[in-house]
C-alpha cells in the first residue's frame, strides 16, 4: 500500500528509486553501489573505534607543481626538446599532466579539516609555493633539492620525485600520500590509514593489470607496475595482478627503505628519465605497498574513492552527488583527474571543478 501511495503522489520519486534498487549505480572503484556506502563506511568506523586508541604520529604529503612557473616552463621546454622521445611514455609530456587548477587549496583544507589528528603536512615542489598560502604550523613546503640527488634534476616525472619521498627531513615513520587532485571527502579516524600496531592500509580495485593491458590500455602507470611486479616476483610467489585505487596511499619509510635495499640497481637505472617512461618504477603507488603487504606491514583496506576526469561530461554527475551528500553520508574520499587535454571540448571544466570544491568544503 505504502508503495502504492508513493506512485501517486511522486511518481517521480517512485521510478527514481524503483531503477536504483533495480540497476544500482556505482561511482566508486570497488564496484559497490552508493546505497551500500554509507553502511559499509558505517560498519568500518565502528571495527575502527574497537581498536586501541593510541598511535605513532602520522604525516601528510603532497606533490604539487606550478605549471604557469616562467622558470619551470623554461627547464620543462628544455628538457622536452632535448629527451630521447623513443622513452617517452604516451600522455607523459601531456599538458593536462601539469596543469595546476589550485586544487592544492582544497585538498590542503580538506586535510586539515577532516584529519584533525595529522602530525605535520609536507608539500613536495620545484622551489614553488602557491601565491594563496598563508603560513600554517603544520604545513611545510620542501623543494626537490632536499630530497632528489642533484644529476636527476629538474625532473618532470612524478615516479622519479615519488622515489624520493621518505627522504624528506623529519618525515614520520607512517605517513599518506597525496596528489594534489586528491580529497578527503569526510572525517576518518587514523586506523583508516594505519592500525594501532603500525599495519599500514592498502587500499585495492577491483581492475585487473593483465586485464587492463589485454583490453589495449598503454598508460606509463600500467608498464610501471608491471615493471614493479617482475621485481616482486623475482623474491616473492604470490601473483600479484592488482593495481591501487586513485586516492591517497598509506606508507611507512621501513617499508621505503627496504624497496632501496632490495632494487637500489633497478631503481636507479629510471631516474634519469626526464619524464615518465617505460623504465620507470612507481615505488609510491604499487611497489612499496605491495612488498609492504608482502612483508607483513600492510593489510587490504576498503576506501570508498569516487574517481573521475574533470574534463567528462560524467564529472557533472559527480558534482552533483558530491555536493548533494553530507559528511554522514560522503565517500572516504574523491579523487578529480585531470586527463588528456587534447581530448576535451569542454571549456569550463576548470570553473566547475572549483565550484564544486568551494560548495563541498565551505558549505
Amino acid at each position: 500500500m505504502r508503495k502504492l501511495k508513493k506512485l501517486v503522489r511522486s511518481p517521480g520519486l517512485f521510478f527514481r528509486d524503483y531503477l536504483i534498487k533495480r540497476y544500482p549505480i556505482s561511482l566508486n572503484e570497488m564496484g559497490c553501489s552508493i546505497a551500500d556506502e554509507a553502511i559499509l563506511i558505517a560498519h568500518d568506523l565502528d571495527l575502527a573505534n574497537l581498536e586501541a586508541s593510541e598511535h605513532a604520529p602520522i604525516d601528510i604529503v603532497f606533490t604539487w607543481v606550478d605549471s604557469s612557473d616562467p622558470k619551470w616552463i623554461r627547464d620543462f621546454n628544455c628538457a622536452k626538446e632535448f629527451a630521447n622521445h623513443a622513452h617517452i611514455g604516451p600522455y607523459a609530456t601531456n599538458a593536462a599532466r601539469f596543469a595546476n587548477h589550485d586544487e592544492l587549496r582544497f585538498a590542503l583544507h580538506g586535510v586539515l579539516k577532516f584529519l584533525p589528528w595529522i602530525n605535520n603536512v609536507y608539500v613536495v615542489t620545484a622551489g614553488q609555493r602557491p601565491s594563496w598560502f598563508n603560513d600554517h604550523p603544520k604545513v611545510t613546503f620542501v623543494n626537490h633539492e632536499s630530497l632528489i640527488p642533484d644529476q636527476y634534476l629538474p625532473t618532470f616525472n612524478s615516479h622519479v620525485i615519488e622515489a624520493h619521498l621518505h627522504r624528506i627531513p623529519g618525515l614520520a615513520e607512517q605517513f599518506v600520500y597525496f596528489n594534489d587532485d586528491v580529497f578527503v571527502a569526510r572525517p576518518l579516524p587514523k586506523n583508516h590509514f594505519f592500525r594501532s600496531n603500525g599495519i599500514a592500509s592498502i587500499f585495492l580495485g577491483k581492475k585487473s593489470l593483465s586485464g587492463m593491458r589485454s583490453r589495449g590500455a598503454n598508460t606509463p602507470t600500467l608498464t610501471a607496475s608491471e615493471n614493479s611486479l617482475k621485481l616482486l616476483a623475482r623474491r616473492y610467489s604470490h601473483f600479484i595482478d592488482t593495481p591501487l585505487i586513485h586516492t591517497y596511499i598509506p606508507l611507512r619509510k621501513t617499508a621505503f627503505n627496504l624497496a632501496w635495499d632490495l632494487y637500489e640497481v633497478e631503481i636507479k637505472s629510471f631516474l634519469c628519465n626526464k619524464f615518465r617512461g617505460e623504465s620507470d618504477l612507481n615505488l609510491a603507488s604499487f611497489l612499496v605497498p605491495w612488498l609492504a603487504y608482502l612483508e607483513g606491514m600492510a593489510v587490504p583496506t576498503r576506501d570508498i574513492c569516487y574517481y573521475f576526469n574533470i574534463r567528462s561530461p560524467s564529472a557533472r554527475m559527480f558534482y552533483r552527488t558530491l555536493v548533494g551528500s553530507s559528511n554522514h553520508h560522503a565517500p572516504h574520499s574523491f579523487c578529480a583527474n585531470d586527463f588528456r587535454a587534447d581530448n576535451s571540448d569542454r571549456v569550463d571544466y576548470k570553473e566547475q571543478l572549483l565550484s564544486m570544491l568551494a560548495k563541498y568544503y565551505f558549505r
